[in-house]
């Protein structure tokens, strides 16, 4: 009796190698395309928390600056400080000479998801629930596609001066433009973004909140 040797596969062994392959082939796949989602996360994530502490630092130490004046019996500056919900004014003196120049008014809004930024433009020396923001250069200082800005709710507000508070008893808005007392201003910042995600709704994107507290450290009598 001779031993006869394979000369080759059969067809069954050939489909169960060809079946073997292709789940090896898919598995590795998933495993790449699952990595690939996940750095693509991660990558979005920080550049959105970048995004959210770079803007949030410019706003408290441009309002840390707020009132400010060369010569301390000039209050233009501070006269000119005033919040809404989504819109704050304030000025001081960048050049320390004790004059209010054009370009030393600025400004904070959200606008269209973004925040944006202005030097110049309006007279933004309005009723501190007014503020004029509607007129004026004003850039963006957030890339939408990196973080999408957006407020907690509708009834959030992105600018807060609850906080706010004068020696004669005026709180809030009024402690802005009350003419009596030493004012304690405090602006509470919510700034929430959001980013798209692979494989994600709008409704379910991640979101990042930054809440600061900025004490604008003018004390002087209004009068």
């Amino acid at each position: 009796m001779f031993n006869q040797k394979q000369a080759g596969l059969t067809l069954i062994e050939m489909m169960i190698a060809m079946v073997l392959g292709l789940f090896v082939t898919a598995v590795i796949i998933t495993v790449f395309s699952t990595n690939v989602r996940s750095n693509t996360a991660n990558i979005k994530m920080i550049r959105l928390n970048q995004e959210l502490r770079g803007v949030m630092t410019m706003m408290v130490d441009e309002l840390k600056r707020a009132g400010y004046s060369a010569d301390p019996s000039n209050s233009d500056f501070m006269d000119d400080f005033n919040v809404s919900t989504t819109c704050l004014r304030y000025s001081y003196d960048e050049n320390s000479d004790a004059i209010q120049d054009a370009d030393e008014r600025f400004g904070f809004k959200l606008e269209g998801n973004t925040v944006k930024w202005t030097t110049s433009g309006g007279d933004p020396n309005t009723p501190p629930t007014a503020p004029d923001c509607g007129t004026g250069i004003w850039t963006d200082i957030t890339d939408p596609n990196l973080a999408f800005i957006t407020t907690l709710d509708p009834n959030d507000s992105y600018f807060d001066i609850s906080g706010s508070a004068n020696s004669e008893g005026a709180v809030s808005d009024a402690a802005f433009s009350t003419t009596d007392g030493v004012s304690v201003y405090e602006v509470t910042i919510t700034l929430t973004g959001t980013t798209d995600l692979p494989h994600s709704s709008d409704a379910n994107d991640p979101r990042r909140t930054l809440i600061e507290t900025v004490r604008i450290r003018n004390e002087a009598p209004k009068n």
